[in-house]
């Protein structure tokens, strides 16, 4: 199962996840003021983030990268335009060209899981991309860039 639930701090929050955390990060995990993200559900979204932060094509599934203000300018209409057509789609293939495929981080377990319960799941996929692009505005109006933690 994919959750595609932005999440707060949580006392046991189980599987790998992404930390979006604001400034001032000191090389710490798990902060109360972070919002997580299953890798499952990043994954439908990290190659837009890979493409527009060049320093997260540094290993930045795995660490910690900082995304500006200039490039969330950039990241936000992708995400908002995958949002619009999540939410026109009727099924996961209609996406694929919206996707990116990272071979060695998009699951193909997790591909199949999505193709299979598509329609189960478009309604939180959106939801995800509007909570993450609400969250990470309100945050950048007061420190001007963030941080992703990666799993």
């Amino acid at each position: 199962m994919i959750n595609f639930k932005l999440r707060s701090l949580e006392s046991e929050m189980e599987g790998l996840n992404f930390e979006f955390a604001p400034p001032p990060f000191k090389n710490t995990h798990w902060n109360a003021t972070s919002k997580y993200l299953a890798e499952s559900a990043f994954s439908f979204i990290e190659g837009i983030i890979y493409y527009n932060v060049p320093n997260y094509q540094n290993f930045g599934h795995w660490g910690a990268t900082q995304v500006t203000q200039q490039q969330w300018l950039l990241i936000k209409p992708q995400l908002f335009t995958l949002k619009q057509k999540v939410i026109k789609a009727q099924n996961f293939t209609e996406l694929r060209d919206d996707l990116f495929d990272f071979a060695f981080i998009f699951d193909k377990t997790w591909q199949k899981e999505m193709s299979k319960n598509f329609l189960k799941y478009k309604l939180s996929f959106s939801q995800m991309i509007s909570d993450l692009i609400i969250w990470i505005d309100e945050n950048m109006q007061k420190y001007s860039s963030l941080y992703i933690l990666g799993v």
